[in-house]
């Protein structure tokens, strides 16, 4: 679906017809590509890629053609309400070049991002923000805020398993660098800034404000410093290490020598994303393969659930079997993985109230920790 659905349509689409001078989303000319099914009215996911395909690549074309200081222009005020205008700026740079991984990784913090805003906005008249995407995107609280058709749009991007679920199959290492067009990145940042035109919209009209949720902040960092820094020395065996390991992925190579790149340059936020979902890819490799059950190895399907940490580092299967994941590694890796599961949880829940961005950009001390029990798998 995401390599091929969005790119069978031809059509060209004026630009102008989408987005005014100004920067602002004429959002009826994107709804007007959403399809449904005749005995519900859901959303037809297929007929809806198709459609929006050629949209997505006029819109990726329009931010290719603009300046950084014109976009700057057009579209930041848009992204202020996600708390995080520079991220989105950030991505917009990324889409100069279109390089692969920094697609990727964009839409991974893009999505992120956006999850978290859009989380604020549900809290600004319900309670008890959904902790699923797909549960917040079909929310009678954003529908409100947005519109139906609008929050349809979005559930074909993302949150929902039967759509495009870009956020998903990267965030749990499904997708190599590769397999993710730049048009939807583009797209979704273009949608994001359609979101906070109509938010805009919403609030002058009801008066109510929107509140930012408090950051996490993590503390007694010094107990966690268990390893020493990586030096040069040790970062060239890993990248060695990393064309030669049966527990990467040859089509995932780009990702490793991109998150060792970005801990050479100190972006450590990055380095983490990126390492994320190779870590579960990689354990689901290892669990799938030990336990002579392959057919679990590529689940990125509506109809099935894909295999999790929580599932691989279990001591039994759903059939009652042992789980041999275990003696594979051995219990002082595998006492080292579950370590790193636990920390795992507490980052993705960092990361996903935004806090992460900002405090992996000076403090290695995760990283190395990650980086140097991966390193031993």
């Amino acid at each position: 679906m995401i390599c091929k659905l969005g790119f069978e349509k031809k059509d060209i689409y004026d630009i102008n017809n989408i987005v005014s001078e100004n920067g602002e989303v004429c959002w009826q000319a994107v709804t007007e590509h959403l399809h449904y099914l005749e005995s519900d009215q859901r959303v037809d996911y297929i007929k809806s890629v198709q459609s929006l395909g050629p949209v997505c690549e006029s819109v990726n074309l329009h931010f290719k053609s603009l300046t950084k200081d014109r976009f700057v222009v057009q579209y930041a005020v848009w992204f202020h309400w996600t708390n995080y205008t520079e991220l989105f700026l950030e991505v917009f740079d990324v889409l100069q070049y279109a390089q692969a991984t920094e697609v990727a990784l964009g839409l991974m913090k893009l999505t992120s991002c956006l999850e978290r805003a859009l989380g604020d906005v549900y809290l600004l008249i319900g309670k008890d923000c959904p902790f699923l995407l797909r549960d917040l995107l079909a929310s009678e609280q954003l529908a409100v805020v947005f519109g139906q058709d609008v929050m349809d749009v979005l559930r074909v991007f993302i949150g929902s398993p039967y759509g495009l679920n870009l956020r998903n199959v990267l965030w749990h290492g499904f997708a190599s660098p590769q397999e993710i067009p730049a048009k939807y990145c583009a797209m979704l940042l273009f949608l994001t800034a359609g979101l906070g035109q109509l938010l805009q919209t919403y609030l002058l009209k009801t008066k109510y404000i929107l509140v930012h949720r408090p950051y996490v902040t993590f503390i007694s960092l010094e107990e966690l410093v268990a390893f020493p820094d990586l030096n040069h020395e040790t970062l060239c065996v890993a990248e060695e290490l990393v064309q030669v390991s049966n527990f990467v992925f040859k089509s995932m190579v780009p990702f490793w020598m991109a998150a060792l790149t970005a801990f050479k340059q100190s972006r450590y936020a990055d380095c983490v994303i990126l390492l994320l979902p190779q870590l579960e890819a990689g354990l689901r490799l290892l669990f799938t393969t030990t336990n002579k059950c392959p057919n679990r190895l590529l689940t990125a399907e509506p109809s099935a659930l894909y295999t999790t940490f929580d599932e691989m580092l279990k001591r039994h299967l759903d059939n009652e079997e042992i789980n041999q994941l275990p003696s594979v590694l051995e219990e002082p890796a595998m006492a080292s993985v579950l370590k790193v599961h636990f920390v795992v949880v507490v980052i993705l829940f960092v990361f996903f109230v935004g806090f992460i961005f900002v405090f992996f950009q000076n403090n290695d001390t995760f990283m190395i920790v990650y980086v140097f029990i991966l390193l031993s798998l």
